[in-house]
């Protein structure tokens, strides 16, 4: 179902798919069967790499079990619950890919649309995000999202529509496990945009969650639930962060432009 690790190393085209799981033994086998099915149509070398996030269930030992039909699979345990950027994060260090995928591990994403933002990248835009249709959130749930993704939107005057979406895929250079995740997984795209680098959106279907159930959204709850309430608030005060920061990151890519330059000035007259 894959390739060696051996193979794998170093190999420019090798896309590496970082799936995130807290708590989803039964997702965990259907959702890595997909990920290779779906790599392998395309003639994609992938491996995928499943981040434990501190399951409590059975999350880990079914994923390694998988390892013997899914050669590329390599699972990465992070021994408790950090969250999902932290996953993320230790997922792009891990990895070995010119070109880095978030999948969700929950079976509400299609491994289809994945291959799909995975030909943008390789078209040549620097990250790819996927536009959900929201299929099974729920108005209440639904709202939220639209509305924090039309903030956004405005502010930073943003093309994408769903800041939010799991599903991306980033080139090597904008998968910067040290900065990416500054202010947050919602502000990643912003972030991305502020930095400079190209953002392209495709349209993604959503599936109704079969099994398990949502780590952020509490169906009916008020609001949905205190930790999505506690979510708004902390992401509230990254969103604020970022903005503050504004002044800073946008002169330090010019600065950095402006040394490039100088530096081949330099060669040049050296020559």
């Amino acid at each position: 179902m894959g390739e060696s690790e051996t193979e794998l190393t170093g190999s420019p085209s090798l896309v590496s798919v970082i799936v995130p799981a807290y708590n989803e033994e039964d997702n965990i086998s259907p959702c890595v069967a997909q990920l290779s099915e779906a790599m392998q149509r395309a003639g994609h070398k992938a491996e995928i790499i499943v981040v434990n996030d501190g399951s409590t269930d059975n999350t880990l030992s079914v994923a390694r079990s998988l390892r013997a039909k899914c050669p590329s699979l390599r699972v990465i345990d992070l021994k408790r619950n950090f969250g999902k950027a932290t996953a993320l994060k230790e997922g792009i260090r891990a990895s070995k890919g010119h070109t880095v995928a978030f999948f969700d591990a929950d079976m509400q994403y299609d491994a289809t649309d994945l291959v799909k933002l995975v030909a943008l990248v390789s078209n040549g835009t620097d990250v790819a995000n996927g536009q959900r249709n929201y299929n099974g959130y729920g108005q209440t749930r639904t709202a939220f999202s639209k509305i924090y993704n039309a903030i956004l939107r405005v502010v930073f005057t943003l093309d994408v529509t769903d800041s939010n979406c799991g599903m991306k895929v980033l080139n090597r250079k904008a998968a910067d496990p040290d900065i990416l995740f500054r202010y947050g997984l919602p502000l990643v795209l912003p972030f991305l945009k502020v930095r400079g680098f190209r953002l392209y959106e495709a349209p993604v279907s959503m599936r109704i969650r079969r099994a398990g159930e949502s780590k952020y959204f509490k169906n009916g709850s008020f609001l949905g639930g205190w930790r999505n309430l506690r979510d708004i608030s902390y992401h509230t005060g990254l969103l604020l962060g970022l903005l503050t920061s504004l002044p800073l990151l946008r002169p330090e890519r010019r600065s950095s432009a402006k040394n490039q330059t100088l530096t081949l000035q330099t060669r040049s007259s050296r020559v």
